[in-house]
């Protein structure tokens, strides 16, 4: 009891002191830091500071006056360890373990000054008390906001680093982020910690990996065996923490039997993973920590997924999409980016070790994870060439159904994406879904059963006619031009352009006249006929017949549509004559008569002249146009010229595989160009 009574009046002392400070004294301390601050050890006149220190009655707590940033002259002396200083104000008689922040033993085990710490904790200094530290910065009273990393106060020659954990901790720990082994050991000898046998001890080891505190962990080490493959935060090994950091510290580990293939207890990565995924460190020093772990037995885990099925082949090719982001990089970070070869080279090394299983892995193909996160198209052919010349599998279908192709052409949904690449990027784009297709995916592949290449190209062109209205010309004109290059390539690939496209677009030709609908410039008919003319030229039926519906017919002049079933070319002229006043009345050049003269060159006989007469019919009991009106006539009353014809049987013994088989006629050039773009 005497021994309790006497300890609380040793060390609080403090608290007896007045909470009144007077105007005199306020002075003085203001004039002792600002001396402390702007000036040098060597400059500092100490007796001038002596004499203000001696205006100050010892019943006045000198602590209580602060400067503009928050801190008090303590804390300046012991953060600047001007050892006398903080020998005179302990004897003073101030409580060193009040304050909100940066109480005065924390600071000295950042910096590590003994002989300071030692005096603290004779005059009652806690270190398992737990504080934040601001200091030098300006105090906040959220002090979790301060930033972490080097502080350092441009008004004086205080350098200090500053804790990364924004949380309260007590000096052990401050003095591990400042990797200050010697004050470690000696604040571990004077802690009062109460621990019993079955109570876990700190985790100092684990906080002094994950601080990268080198000098600690080697203090540690020896004394701390036990806890080397312990799981901390309910997550991490010390192990998952080293590889983050300089190779030194794996190399460590290695030499006291690190479990290397512990893996997180939520996210089941293994350190290949958190090697990948969490390190910020150069290409080079992340190869060489690959090796070395998979010499030592890591090569094992190397096609190990986590929860989510990321295998580390997955978790390299999101890191450099981090990289190319530089997402979760500051500017402040020494961390040199990679570059394209830097990750060809990774990415080469992975697979030379055993990592080619992972391509393929089932729900969770590398080949999508490619398209979905590396941004620069170029790069990606790269990256897709490598993985399927290791056996990568252009059909392996994802975990939401969708296989490699889907995953391509699906951003082309995206309003405005054309007209935000360059030349450059189309022409590796178009590169990509070449290559995808050379090594056997599948053109006629689905996605949830209903959308499929062919639907994202038409649904594009359709989204294009309508938005891209009030953008160049030339724009637009590009824009189409790269769909159809698209579409011809998957048709180069044995895309079926005859398959059931829809229920209510039941032909992908009838689909395409959607855009005859939202068509508001005559010159947008010019697009619809050059991918219908693709299309044909891959086999494309224009003798269709399209199965209506009967609640199509809206309005008088769409009585023919009550027909079991249509043609298309009578479903285009049905659409010219709901919009006459747009797409014929200001057309002088004529730009709908292309779209039907190319049915009327490649509809058989037979089929044609039955389509003619039905539309004769709906020419006579319509408003009709003049100039569709005389095209109409002339149609049906004009037979079609014997050359005409001649190309119609060519392109009907080919089974409408112009453009695969052309080269085998072996026509001359202008003959060619007729046959295979079907010119009047």
């Amino acid at each position: 009891m005497g021994a309790t009574i006497s300890s609380f009046f040793q060390r609080n002392c403090g608290h007896f002191l007045s909470n009144g400070i007077s105007d005199a004294t306020r002075h003085a301390m203001l004039l002792v830091m600002q001396q402390l601050r702007h000036m040098s050890p060597s400059d500092v006149n100490w007796s001038l500071i002596e004499m203000h220190l001696a205006r100050c009655p010892r019943n006045e707590n000198i602590l209580a006056v602060t400067e503009s940033d928050g801190y008090n002259v303590l804390q300046w002396a012991v953060g600047l360890q001007w050892l006398e200083l903080v020998r005179w104000i302990l004897n003073y008689g101030v409580d060193v373990n009040r304050g909100p922040c940066s109480l005065p033993l924390h600071i000295a085990a950042v910096t590590g000054n003994l002989e300071i710490a030692e005096l603290l904790i004779k005059h009652g200094a806690k270190v398992e008390q737990e504080v934040r530290i601001c200091f030098p910065g300006s105090h906040s009273n959220s002090c979790e906001l301060r930033r972490p990393g080097i502080m350092c106060n441009n008004t004086s020659n205080c350098l200090l680093m500053i804790s990364s954990c924004d949380r309260s901790q007590n000096a052990q720990y401050y003095a591990i982020d400042g990797d200050k082994a010697e004050m470690l050991d000696f604040l571990t000898e004077n802690s009062e910690e109460n621990w019993l046998p079955w109570q876990p001890k700190k985790p100092l080891l684990y906080v002094a990996f994950e601080r990268r505190a080198w000098n600690c962990v080697k203090c540690l080490l020896p004394a701390r065996q036990e806890e080397i493959n312990q799981c901390y935060e309910e997550e991490y090994y010390p192990i998952h923490q080293a590889v983050l950091h300089d190779i030194k510290f794996v190399e460590l580990l290695l030499q006291c039997n690190v479990d290397i293939t512990a893996r997180t207890a939520t996210q089941q990565l293994t350190v290949i993973h958190v090697l990948l995924l969490l390190g910020k460190k150069s290409a080079t020093d992340t190869t060489a920590t690959l090796k070395l772990l998979f010499e030592h037995g890591a090569k094992e885990l190397i096609n190990k997924p986590d929860s989510l099925g990321n295998t580390p082949l997955h978790a390299l090719i999101v890191r450099y999409a981090l990289e190319e982001a530089r997402y979760g990089f500051s500017d402040n970070e020494q961390c040199v980016p990679w570059t394209t070869w830097d990750m060809l080279h990774l990415l080469r090394y992975m697979l030379q070790q055993g990592a080619a299983p992972s391509i393929n892995k089932k729900g969770n193909g590398a080949l999508a994870c490619v398209l979905r996160h590396v941004r620069d198209w170029e790069f990606r052919f790269e990256l897709l060439n490598m993985l399927l010349q290791h056996g990568g599998d252009p059909n392996c279908v994802g975990r939401d159904g969708s296989v490699p192709l889907i995953v391509c052409l699906v951003p082309l949904l995206n309003k405005g994406l054309l007209h935000l690449l360059n030349h450059t990027k189309k022409v590796s784009y178009l590169n990509c879904v070449r290559l995808l297709c050379k090594y056997g995916a599948n053109p006629n592949c689905s996605w949830r059963t209903n959308l499929t290449p062919l639907h994202v190209l038409v649904f594009t062109a359709g989204e294009y006619i309508t938005l891209m209205n009030r953008v160049d010309a030339e724009d637009k004109e590009t824009a189409f031009a790269f769909i159809r290059q698209v579409l011809t390539i998957l048709l180069q690939h044995k895309l079926d352009p005859n398959v059931s496209f829809s229920q209510r677009k039941q032909h992908i030709l009838l689909a395409l006249l959607d855009m005859v609908q939202n068509a508001r410039n005559p010159r947008d008919l010019d697009y619809v006929h050059d991918l219908t003319v693709t299309l044909l030229q891959y086999g494309a039926n224009a003798n269709v017949l399209i199965n209506n519906d009967e609640h199509i017919c809206q309005s008088q002049s769409s009585m023919f549509l009550k027909k079991s079933s249509n043609y298309v070319v009578e479903f285009y002229v049905q659409y010219l004559i709901d919009k006459q006043d747009v797409l014929i009345n200001n057309d002088s050049e004529q730009h709908f008569a292309k779209l039907l003269l190319l049915y009327y060159n490649t509809m058989k006989h037979s089929h044609l002249y039955a389509c003619l007469k039905e539309l004769n019919k709906l020419e006579r009991s319509s408003s009709v146009s003049s100039d569709l009106s005389n095209l109409l006539k002339s149609m049906a009353s004009k037979p079609r010229s014997l050359k005409s014809m001649a190309r119609n049987c060519v392109y009907y013994a080919l089974g409408g595989q112009l453009m695969p088989n052309i080269n085998k006629l072996q026509l001359p050039g202008p003959l060619r160009e007729y046959v295979l773009e079907f010119l009047p």
